[in-house]
């Protein structure tokens, strides 16, 4: 459980102190940019040392000035103090308990930031949700990190060689069995989580009395058909040979665990199609949660980054999903509702104005 925070020279955030020895939550108010979001950032940088908003953390760092620090106290597994100095340079300094440290001691923890755009899940292109797939197989299982970076080195090697003019189609087969021989380890992969991830949001929306339907999470091949006594393996190699005019006029791989997606059915209707943008935005929440709970063993989530999160929700459920979140994890919440009626005495309320703390 992280403790304190200290923030300096982040966005519009001179520098931010809070306190939680005396709290386990952090309920964060204010109006719009008055500085609440680059909290929820600056506590991610300092546990994952990335914005969940900007690739360039140059333009995390305030206008002329040459570093932004960042540091958590905190008490997992033992009590650690992490700090962190970022350069203009793109250099950065990661301390832990006083000592400078690599990137890879802090792989055990991670945080997760939900946003107001939680919705995006179902409502953004298939890329969104693959995305935000891989990293859940990524921090589950280094080999699924290894074979994702080797297919997606392959395909951009074979997409650009479909470019030339003349190819030779031996070279193309070759670069075909590597893509599927990744490929096969990607899919049954992620197939694996999303059968644990469903089984988990089920666990939870039973747990909070949410709702008396049941979810489903489908994997979609698209223009791979996998039948019986057929590995994917062989049925998607089989595949790439017999695109390979198609690929050479388009200049492009067509069929592969880069084209792929999931949808999530409830009471066997797609969510997206049938149900209120609120059912839609719990869900989307639910799905990210039970992917930090899939993790529990392996890795440790410090915190949930809750940015106006809840909204659109009605209150019955808010409450739900809040309460269950406040059971399982630490949350920083940041909105600019005043909504005291979910605040029960186990949560620090900080009001931020100007980029600066001013109660809490």
């Amino acid at each position: 459980m992280i403790q304190r925070v200290w923030i300096k020279q982040v966005r519009n955030l001179d520098e931010v102190f809070i306190d939680l020895t005396n709290s386990k939550h952090c309920f964060i108010n204010g109006n719009n940019n008055q500085g609440k979001t680059s909290i929820l950032e600056a506590i991610s940088l300092a546990i994952d040392l990335k914005s969940p908003l900007q690739d360039d953390l140059d333009k995390v760092l305030q206008e002329e000035k040459d570093s932004l620090f960042v540091g958590i106290d905190f008490e997992a597994k033992e009590k650690e103090r992490w700090y962190l100095k970022y350069k203009r340079n793109g250099k950065k300094e990661i301390y832990k308990n006083s000592k400078l440290i690599t990137k890879t001691s802090q792989q055990d923890y991670f945080c997760e930031y939900i946003s107001a755009d939680a919705l995006h899940i179902f409502q953004k292109d298939p890329d969104f949700r693959r995305k935000l797939l891989d990293r859940f197989c990524c921090l589950k299982s280094n080999d699924y990190e290894v074979a994702l970076k080797s297919y997606e080195k392959q395909l951009r090697q074979k997409n650009k060689y479909l470019k030339q003019e003349k190819v030779d189609i031996i070279f193309l087969k070759t670069l075909n069995a590597g893509l599927a021989k990744q490929g096969a380890v990607i899919v049954l992969k992620r197939q694996e989580a999303l059968v644990e991830i469903q089984e988990k949001v089920n666990e939870i929306i039973h747990e909070m009395q949410f709702i008396e339907k049941k979810v489903e999470i489908v994997y979609e091949k698209k223009r791979i058909e996998n039948p019986e006594n057929t590995t994917y393996e062989d049925i998607f190699y089989k595949t790439l040979n017999e695109d390979m005019e198609k690929e050479r006029i388009l200049k492009y791989t067509l069929s592969g665990p880069h084209r792929d997606d999931f949808k999530l059915l409830l009471a066997s209707k797609y969510i997206f199609d049938f149900y209120s943008r609120g059912i839609n935005r719990s869900f989307a929440i639910l799905f990210q949660l039970a992917q930090i709970l899939c993790l529990k063993d392996s890795k440790t989530c410090l915190c949930l980054l809750l940015d106006d999160t809840l909204a659109e929700i009605d209150h019955d459920n808010k409450e739900k999903i809040l309460s269950f979140m406040k059971r399982s994890m630490q949350l920083f919440y940041a909105t600019t509702k005043h909504e005291t009626a979910l605040i029960e005495g186990d949560e620090k309320l900080v009001v931020v104005k100007k980029g600066k703390v001013v109660s809490g």
